[in-house]
């Protein structure tokens, strides 16, 4: 004859454990997504400046995360981000400015200048000439200026494979956070 003997002490402290980890299982959720909405603006910032020549302080402008019910939506706004941003310089032909790392392009009879608003950018004069309405030449006949602009954070956001990636490290973020929410609740209910 065969005695079986189980000892369900261990069993039972086990599914009281998992009992009261369930009532936070949503707080532990929503501070996973809290801190995926930390990182993953960081994140595409980095990825973006890798190709793009633009100062991090001015992509973060533009890049905002939102927690939703099921993650975060990373957005990346469609204004225009002007071409001074962009490394440009002033020479004799006109302004070179960097969009991507390592390629200067020349934009021809452009210049660095200070707009009606004092915001600084890089205009080109184009169109026929009008009268203009305010500014130190208002009254007289000139070409209106046009600013020139870069890429948006949008466009970078859109670009390549970059989408896929920063999903890859979403996942990657979520999955390591989620357990380690998860483990420190465990040990704060041993504890």
């Amino acid at each position: 004859m065969t005695t079986l003997h189980a000892d369900l002490d261990g069993v039972l402290s086990a599914s009281r454990n998992l009992g009261a980890l369930s009532s936070r299982l949503p707080t532990l959720h929503a501070r996973a997504i809290g801190t995926l909405g930390r990182r993953l603006p960081v994140q595409a910032r980095r990825d973006i400046q890798a190709e793009y020549q633009i100062g991090a302080r001015r992509l973060a402008q533009d890049l905002q995360a939102r927690a939703t019910e099921d993650g975060v939506r990373l957005i990346g706004r469609f204004r225009g981000i002007g071409l001074r941003n962009f490394a440009a310089r002033q020479t004799r032909r006109g302004v070179t400015a960097s969009v991507f790392r390592g390629k200067r392009s020349l934009r021809e009879h452009a210049f660095l200048g200070v707009g009606v608003n004092r915001n600084a950018h890089v205009f080109r004069r184009e169109g026929p000439k009008r009268e203009m309405k305010q500014g130190r030449y208002a009254g007289k006949r000139r070409q209106p200026l046009v600013a020139e602009y870069g890429a948006t954070a949008a466009q970078m956001l859109a670009k390549g494979r970059r989408p896929e990636r920063l999903i890859d490290y979403a996942r990657g973020v979520l999955g390591a956070e989620s357990k380690r929410l998860f483990t420190s609740a465990l040990m704060d209910r041993k504890g």
